[in-house]
């Protein structure tokens, strides 16, 4: 049977009783309906409902039966939903949100009954927030995370990007990182997420275009840094469509007296699926500006390669699935032969990230890459071991 049923109802037509079982919820399509209950014999009428009205689903998350009589004003279509639907969509919310309607639910009733008792004894309730402890460790983390913004206990290390021909170094990826007091190391996968859910990235998009941005341009002071060192910099959808973002980025190479080409934006290919017609649009406006654009593990995503067509691309990065996997799996292989002639034919540089082995190095270079970075040419490192590797001092093999 649907979980959908048409009714029609005509003027008088009683829905459903006071009292009836909760086996389903009504949806009102068209017409207008009455809720009236019964009180010691006398009728009292509740409320007047119109087009787009849902009905019976108290009941139906309370567990209790029909609290009032429904009935028809107008002919009226009506669809019946049924419970089990209804509950399925429920247990599909927000639990933060299904918590608030289940804890005002149940103080509704309490309050209720209290009142007209008057009893002595507080009744306890029972919590309503269900996986409350992942929940509660959730806001805990959510917590420590604005507290670390404030602390400045976030911090960048840089990881070299190298000419595979040579080994010689054409710019970094900076990368954050974040040390808790308690927690430790705390993985980028992770503070990254809840501060995208947070609506907090933009704070750390800030600080590393700050740093970043502020370490570029030390470095090329040095004697030993290569022509046209360039920063490549992580932002998240979520900075794509901040407004003024291009104004702060603006402001902070002015501070730190770098041309907009000093710079690579990187973007996760996902981050730019989500609304492409936005992230076409800003996108632009930063490569007008003289930015690198670079989309950030290529090929795990949603790989539509319409789009490529249209946005203002100047690097594409194969992942490390496919670039640290191409010596072993002739698919891997396939694939990234692929990515490289299309990078060719778009005329952007490709980068290949993940490379660990000899074996990885050869192989992305018999296959046309020009690019890569990855443990076997160097480790995420302070800025420090980077301007001694860049003036030719040897870093610390076991950096951050």
């Amino acid at each position: 049977m649907s979980s959908v049923t048409e009714i029609l109802l005509s003027p008088g037509e009683i829905l459903y009783q006071q009292g009836d079982p909760n086996d389903c919820g009504f949806i009102v399509a068209s017409g207008e309906i009455i809720l009236h209950t019964d009180l010691a014999g006398q009728r009292v009428d509740i409320e007047r409902r119109g087009a787009g009205s849902i009905v019976g689903e108290l009941s139906i998350l309370t567990g209790q039966p029909r609290t009032v009589t429904v009935e028809a004003v107008t002919d009226c279509q009506v669809f019946r939903v049924s419970a089990d639907q209804i509950l399925n969509r429920f247990e599909k919310l927000d639990p933060v949100l299904r918590a608030c309607v289940e804890t005002s639910i149940s103080f509704t009733g309490t309050f209720s009954e209290q009142a007209n008792n008057k009893g002595s004894t507080v009744p306890f309730a029972p919590s309503t927030l269900r996986d409350a402890d992942n929940l509660i460790e959730e806001f805990k983390f959510e917590t420590d995370l604005i507290k670390a913004i404030e602390n400045k206990e976030f911090f960048l290390v840089y990881q070299p990007i190298v000419e595979i021909a040579g080994g010689g170094i054409v710019g970094f990826e900076a990368l954050m990182r974040w040390i808790h007091p308690t927690r430790g190391f705390v993985p980028p996968d992770r503070f990254i997420a809840s501060a995208e859910a947070m609506g907090s990235i933009g704070d750390l998009t800030n600080l590393a275009l700050m740093e970043a941005c502020a370490a570029l341009a030390r470095m090329k002071q040095q004697s030993g840094a290569p022509e046209g060192l360039y920063a490549s910099i992580n932002i998240s959808g979520e900075d794509i469509t901040r407004p003024n973002f291009t104004d702060f980025l603006t402001h902070v190479l002015d501070l730190n007296d770098l041309e907009p080409s000093d710079i690579k934006l990187e973007v996760t290919e996902t981050a730019l699926i989500d609304d492409f017609e936005t992230a076409d649009k800003n996108l632009n406006r930063l490569r007008g500006l003289g930015c690198g654009i670079s989309v950030d593990d290529f090929g795990t995503g949603y790989s539509n390669l319409a789009y490529l067509k249209s946005l203002p691309l100047t690097t594409l990065k194969i992942d490390r699935a496919f670039a640290g996997d191409a010596h072993a799996n002739p698919v891997s292989r396939g694939i990234v032969r692929l990515l490289l002639a299309l990078g060719k034919e778009l005329g952007v540089d490709i980068i290949a990230e993940g490379l660990e082995t000899v074996e990885d190095v050869e192989t992305l270079r018999d296959l046309g890459c020009h690019f890569a970075q990855g443990f076997f040419y160097h480790k995420p490192m302070p800025e420090q071991e980077l301007n001694n590797l860049l003036s030719g001092k040897p870093p610390q093999r076991d950096a951050a």
